[in-house]
């Protein structure tokens, strides 16, 4: 398959994300692909990696988005393994990688995006700071638990 008609199918299947995540919650602020389809390193045995910014209210209510309804729908949308996650309930490091590396395909409301993206490095930066001696130690010896 060329890379034109590639872009076109991963346009195509943006869109059917979008569409099929705002079915099953039309309050998503953000919808994020991260992983291999996001920088273009996809294979045909590759998963779909989708994150889901919920109102913290919903986000809480909803709690793991493994195997529910708009789980089983993107599956099989797409033909393809999901890895389907409610963003505000993982943690600091996993939601730091998907808001910087991964790509934001649908922005519904950009203040709540940004103030997410923005509360995300700031508790990012506070754990490196918490835990800054731990990592010199295990840069040093090598060893992550001392016996």
């Amino acid at each position: 398959m060329n890379t034109l008609s590639l872009s076109k199918q991963l346009i195509k299947m943006k869109e059917q994300i979008i569409q099929t995540v705002l079915t099953h919650y039309p309050q998503v602020q953000a919808v994020y692909l991260f992983g291999s389809y996001s920088v273009g390193e996809e294979r045909p045995s590759s998963d779909v990696d989708i994150a889901i910014l919920l109102p913290p209210a919903l986000a809480k209510e909803v709690g793991s988005l493994l195997l529910g309804d708009l789980h089983l729908a993107l599956a099989e949308l797409l033909g393809k393994e999901i890895d389907l996650v409610n963003l505000r309930q993982v943690s600091t490091v996993f939601q730091k990688e998907i808001t910087m590396s991964g790509q934001q395909i649908f922005c519904a409301d950009a203040y709540a995006a940004d103030e997410f993206e923005m509360l995300v490095l700031s508790f990012y930066q506070k754990l490196n700071e918490e835990r800054r001696e731990i990592l010199a130690a295990f840069a040093e010896t090598g060893r992550a638990y001392e016996v």
